[in-house]
């Protein structure tokens, strides 16, 4: 007997670090106990609710005498705490730098964003999920976009050059084709053929040869910032036109109001005195900075005549949503002001100041990013069977839209993380953006 367990020890101690911590993750038991569940499906909230979690999924979920805890999980008391699905951004931009991938995607986590559609895809990302999933690096779940074809550094690509980098994208791994302005017409509709021919959806910008009704009909899957929207935007005839074409064909919204609304504010002095900016890169802190100085040099009807854009802007989205056409939560980070993670809170409360209730603005962040990745299977949703991304909230987001900044724990595959913790991660960021 002694020899055999001395083997086994041995066996054991050989294993790959990886296996072992993926055996470990599976093993794990947690329990959230008297919580309100929003489980984002619609439903009205549940009190006095038990979620179990073994390894990555939800097993159990139920009212809480009658759900059966294991003796081994660990149990955290959620009395008058609110559980929702883990929050997704889904228009992130991440650099390439050290920053990025040590600060930057803990910065997500920390504000209980567990996922985030990268809009302009690098090398660096695809190296950085795959450290993500085999748990060797801390971050949100990512999809990954394509470079960004119609970009300043991508313009003006001819039918055949725009054919090779889509097929250059499925090659790196993109997941999905980002289109920018400055796409040609005949190339653009030669990177729909030659993205539908190779299974990649595409998603972004209507470029500027083109109308939104266009785009939504080739089968952008969707339109971000309101690009070609302008028609729309104080015109109802026009916007009903549209909002019908766009509900037709399934063609998603991602408005990134937040950054839109900073840009036609920085003429506001509290924008640069936001603590927050502790914790953003160096060199987007110096630019944005840099442009609130600016502002005075701008006439002040500009920024009047700003402000207004971004209130028919609002309107539009909330016409949207009451029409039915998907609506996403989104920030454009490293956009002025917009900081990765914080910002998806500040997007929450300009979608229910667009005329979304708490309820739809958050399934923005949670359920709709599931359904437009087609992974409402496993994600989005608090539900037996589906992934355990989960933000634990101290107070009720129903209620108050800002609540979902309110956070006293995360949990990311399973992995449960503690205020503490969360606090710690927020301290080493600040650390870190102070050094350069």
């Amino acid at each position: 007997m002694r020899t055999s367990f001395a083997l086994l020890l041995i066996i054991l101690l050989h294993l790959p670090l990886e296996g072992q911590i993926n055996r470990a993750a599976r093993s794990r038991l947690l329990a959230f106990a008297h919580v309100t569940v929003i489980d984002m499906t619609g439903a009205r909230p549940e009190a006095d609710m038990t979620v179990v979690i073994r390894g990555a999924r939800i097993v159990a979920i139920g009212r809480s005498p009658k759900v059966r805890i294991p003796r081994t999980a660990r149990v955290i008391d959620a009395t008058g705490r609110f559980l929702i699905p883990g929050l997704w951004d889904m228009h992130a931009h991440l650099g390439d730098e050290d920053f990025d991938r040590n600060s930057s995607l803990r910065l997500f986590i920390a504000n209980g964003v567990t996922g985030i559609r990268i809009m302009d895809g690098a090398p660096e990302h695809h190296a950085w999920r795959r450290e993500v999933e085999s748990g060797t690096l801390l971050g949100p779940r990512m999809f990954i976009a394509s470079r960004a074809i119609g970009s300043p550094d991508l313009s003006n690509l001819s039918p055949k050059q725009i054919r090779e980098e889509v097929r250059r994208a499925k090659r790196e791994g993109a997941d999905f084709i980002k289109v920018h302005d400055n796409v040609p017409r005949e190339s653009y509709f030669a990177l729909v053929d030659e993205a539908e021919r190779l299974g990649l959806p595409f998603e972004g910008h209507v470029p500027v040869t083109i109308t939104a009704e266009e785009a939504s009909s080739a089968g952008q899957k969707s339109i971000e910032h309101f690009t070609g929207l302008d028609g729309a935007r104080a015109d109802d005839g026009k916007a009903a036109a549209l909002i019908a074409v766009l509900k037709k064909n399934g063609t998603w919204l991602c408005p990134t109001i937040i950054m839109r609304s900073n840009y036609a504010s920085l003429d506001d002095a509290r924008l640069a005195k936001d603590p927050r900016l502790r914790y953003v890169k160096p060199s987007w802190r110096r630019r944005w900075l840099g442009m609130s100085r600016g502002a005075a040099d701008t006439p002040p009807g500009e920024w009047s005549r700003r402000k207004e854009l971004v209130r028919e802007e609002k309107a539009l989205v909330g016409k949207m949503q009451r029409a039915g056409v998907g609506i996403l939560a989104g920030t454009d980070d490293g956009n002025p002001y917009s900081i990765p993670g914080f910002g998806l809170h500040d997007e929450l409360a300009m979608l229910v100041e667009a005329g979304l209730t708490p309820m739809q603005a958050l399934q923005a962040a949670t359920s709709h990013a599931a359904k437009f990745f087609d992974k409402l299977d496993s994600l989005g949703t608090v539900e037996k069977g589906k992934l355990a991304d989960l933000v634990l909230l101290d107070a009720d987001p129903l209620e108050n839209i800002r609540a979902t900044a309110r956070i006293n724990s995360v949990v990311l595959r399973g992995r449960y993380f503690p205020s503490g913790e969360l606090r710690n991660m927020l301290a080493e960021v600040e650390a870190a953006s102070g050094k350069r």
